[in-house]
């Protein structure tokens, strides 16, 4: 019986240290576009390993495609200056293994003639978990 046990425990105890099973993974694409004079002071985004990472002074049109796996963010923001008929946006395309695409835009604008310049906008694309 001792020996039944024995054997039963060890079988239990590898079972449960095998890692999580294949997760789920996602392709994600950032594009972050400055038009008409505006500026892009810092771009953030969420990498592969759920840390935010931050970037400065970067050019238009900037682009980064990263794979994340289920259950880590989908998080990106952009600040810039953005003068009277500029404007800043930021987008996400992002699509899971065998399905469908699915994208996100914000945009900021400046259309109004009174505002000279928009200083440090923000564009974003609000922070979700990923779904398996």
């Amino acid at each position: 019986m001792k020996r039944i046990l024995f054997i039963a425990s060890i079988i239990l105890l590898f079972s449960c240290s095998k890692d999580d099973p294949k997760r789920l993974m996602y392709d994600i694409t950032y594009t972050v576009v400055a038009s008409n004079g505006t500026t892009i002071n810092k771009v953030e985004y969420m990498d592969d390993k759920g840390e935010i990472v931050e970037l400065f002074d970067v050019t238009s049109p900037w682009t980064i495609d990263i794979r994340v796996r289920a259950g880590l963010g989908l998080e990106a923001a952009a600040y810039g200056d953005v003068p009277y008929q500029g404007s800043l946006s930021i987008t996400a395309n992002w699509t899971p293994e065998g399905g469908a695409e699915q994208s996100e835009t914000d945009t900021l604008p400046n259309d109004d003639p009174n505002i000279v310049l928009i200083k440090n906008g923000r564009v974003e694309i609000s922070g979700r978990t990923l779904p398996d």
